[in-house]
């Protein structure tokens, strides 16, 4: 019996040493080499992503939703605009084709996601919280894809439901119950709250079926903003959610991977910052796409402080290494000549600076080591801040936040 019972307990300590939960991911500040399950408990510093500008958008002004569908991307305006779904040309900005739902009026149409036959809009803004028609259109694909002609009529399916947790349809302007963000996994569509009251989000689970269902949250998270758009990668099972702080300001970006099921805040969550604290850029849209066999996002942009357009970005930038500046232990050295010095702990191969939008800037970059550089800017607007990205050598690629 005691031969028996030592065995027991050797086996159980062998496999707790198998089975340790903990942080797995080594981009963490708090990885553990020896877990081997990861518990969510992963930390990241405050990193910063440039997006480039693909193409701008004159003629949707509102560029609420967007989808990757069949190789093409299509977008909507919201609240009151027509009830129309386009297609946008990736070089102009222009509309290729009209989907327009007869059935349906375009209450408030925020998000969009697609499987292979169809095609969901959410009409379920509700800035006040006071909305008791909230729904989702269900559109088949085969009724406009594929179609040459410029416009083309469709009818819809409503997915309709209601909060369990709302207990008050009084108008609010600080409501939690407000939503932006859509995605779908599998059998199944996910909407994300907005909560423009703690700032917060909250995950419901809807059925494809058109129906009148009732959805209580089944997970939440502290996103420390409002989040207007979401997209699910099945390839890599990794979910993308923008949004942005009060007044339109400081645009952000969650990047949640290797989450159990669709548990999806179980996993790594990573924030990286977008926006321009000077000016609002109004992000509401955002979907992966895939170009050469590399995952990228695409992220929509409403008419605000900038002009509406489409933006991208490689994702794996954000997955596959980009350090912060404490990984990186660079130095930033501002000089009064509105000028930076940047010293890097790597031989420097390349060095590009972008501003808030992601375009390249004319800043004047000066090498005076392997190991250092001057930035002399530009742009002279104080308070502005632009996003520097140095790849080193080694292959390693370093992004930072540099302020004019």
């Amino acid at each position: 019996m005691k031969k028996a019972l030592i065995f027991f307990l050797i086996l159980s300590g062998f496999k707790a040493t198998l089975a340790q939960s903990g942080c797995t991911d080594p981009q963490a500040s708090n990885y553990s080499s020896t877990a081997t399950i990861n518990d969510g408990s992963c930390i990241y510093p405050v990193s910063h992503q440039p997006f480039q500008l693909k193409v701008n958008t004159p003629l949707i002004g509102s560029n609420s939703g967007i989808e990757w569908i069949n190789g093409s991307i299509y977008s909507f305006e919201d609240s009151g605009n027509s009830p129309s779904l386009y297609k946008v040309d990736t070089i102009t900005g222009g509309v290729q084709q009209t989907i327009y739902v007869t059935n349906f009026p375009n209450i408030d149409w925020e998000d969009i996601t697609a499987d292979s036959a169809y095609v969901y809009i959410g009409d379920f803004g509700n800035n006040n919280g006071n909305r008791s028609d909230l729904r989702i259109l269900k559109v088949a694909k085969s009724a406009f894809v594929n179609n040459p002609a410029a416009l083309v009529s469709v009818t819809a399916q409503a997915i309709s439901f209601k909060y369990a947790d709302q207990t008050s349809l009084a108008s609010n302007s600080s409501t939690n119950f407000d939503c932006e963000a859509m995605l779908n996994v599998n059998d199944s569509l996910y909407i994300f709250s907005k909560d423009r009251g703690d700032l917060k989000t909250r995950v419901y689970k809807l059925p494809k079926t058109p129906g009148n269902y009732t959805v209580s949250p089944f997970t939440n998270y502290d996103v420390k903003g409002k989040i207007t758009g979401a997209d699910y990668n099945p390839i890599n099972n990794e979910v993308v959610l923008i949004g942005y702080m009060g007044g339109n300001l400081s645009s952000f970006l969650w990047y949640l991977s290797d989450f159990r099921s669709v548990s999806f805040f179980s996993g790594n969550k990573r924030r990286v910052e977008l926006g321009n604290s000077n000016y609002a850029w109004q992000t509401e849209g955002v979907c992966f796409y895939n170009e050469t066999s590399t995952s990228r996002i695409f992220i929509s942009c409403e008419v605000n402080g900038v002009p509406a357009g489409i933006y991208v970005s490689d994702v794996s930038r954000i997955s596959d290494g980009i350090k912060t500046n404490s990984q990186l232990k660079t130095g930033l050295n501002y000089l009064p000549d509105n000028s930076i010095n940047v010293t890097c702990s790597s031989e420097i191969r390349s060095v590009t600076v972008y501003d808030a939008l992601g375009r390249e800037t004319a800043d004047v970059i000066r090498y005076i080591a392997p190991d250092k550089i001057n930035i002399h800017k530009t742009d002279d607007q104080p308070g502005s801040f632009g996003i520097l990205k140095i790849e080193t050598v080694s292959g390693d690629v370093y992004v930072n936040k540099i302020i004019n």
